[in-house]
């Protein structure tokens, strides 16, 4: 299978990952960074207390008034 060389950049991080895609390549940094669960009651109400917005995957944001 045909790999690259792709840069993998985050505001603390940039690496150079060896894989066969981009996503291949997010994916192996990513999974150092991040983790993902399915959230809790508990944790919803405390993040909405906060002011967390529910993000939906997939959907575009909506442009700022200010874009150009």
């Amino acid at each position: 299978m045909k790999t690259s060389i792709y840069a993998v950049q985050g505001p603390d991080h940039f690496r150079l990952v060896e894989a066969t895609s981009k996503q291949a390549a997010l994916r192996h940094v990513a999974r150092d960074i991040l983790t993902v669960e399915r959230a809790t009651q508990k944790t919803l109400v405390a993040a909405m207390q906060d002011g967390v917005k529910v993000e939906v995957a997939g959907a575009q944001e909506p442009e700022s008034p200010d874009a150009e």
